[in-house]
């Protein structure tokens, strides 16, 4: 299958059936900048807490086909590992933003977005282990918004998932995504 840039996503997704959570109307991008700044405001959001249990480190690992014990087995890692326990995949934290974002503003897109992409990160730093059995959540804020053309605005999001009662965080991310709205 040959692959796709973000023009040919784009007209795929003006040929799809009506949707009224979508507009149909234009807007600027000017306007649509200024709409996701509102919905996505500009001070930190925090989400609940998540508890890292063992069944998930788990089922990431296998997902992942990476069978390291220090993830894995519990006995090992107490016995021979560093940290006293199993701890989480640095991968695994990195993974939890997307639910993070989601439960920070209470839905999957703003409106009027068609669908959204990870469109990578500029900067991560994995700064502490996250132990199975402690509770994270992610402090997060958008930093910046532009337009890409179309109907892509580029969103830029700085966030910290802290491990509760530790001071030092988990990880620090400076992440992207792609919004895309039909044109």
């Amino acid at each position: 299958m040959p692959r796709r840039g973000f023009g040919e996503m784009k007209r795929k997704v003006t040929s799809m059936s009506y949707n009224p959570c979508m507009e149909t109307t234009t807007i600027s991008p000017e306007k649509r900048i200024e709409e996701l700044w509102q919905y996505y405001g500009r001070e930190f959001r925090a989400s609940d807490w998540v508890e890292v249990t063992q069944e998930l480190i788990d089922q990431f690992s296998e997902a992942t086909l990476d069978p390291d014990w220090m993830h894995i087995d519990p006995e090992r890692s107490r016995r021979d590992g560093p940290f006293d326990g199993t701890i989480a995949f640095g991968f695994w934290t990195m993974s939890m933003l997307t639910h993070f974002l989601r439960e920070t503003t209470g839905s999957e897109y703003p409106p009027g977005v068609a669908y959204g992409f990870n469109y990578g990160f500029d900067r991560v730093r994995l700064m502490s282990p996250v132990p199975v059995g402690s509770r994270i959540r992610n402090h997060t804020k958008v930093i910046g918004l532009e337009h890409r053309g179309g109907g892509n605005f580029l969103l830029t999001s700085e966030n910290r998932v802290e491990i509760e009662g530790e001071e030092k965080p988990a990880m620090v991310a400076v992440w992207l995504g792609m919004m895309v709205f039909p044109d």
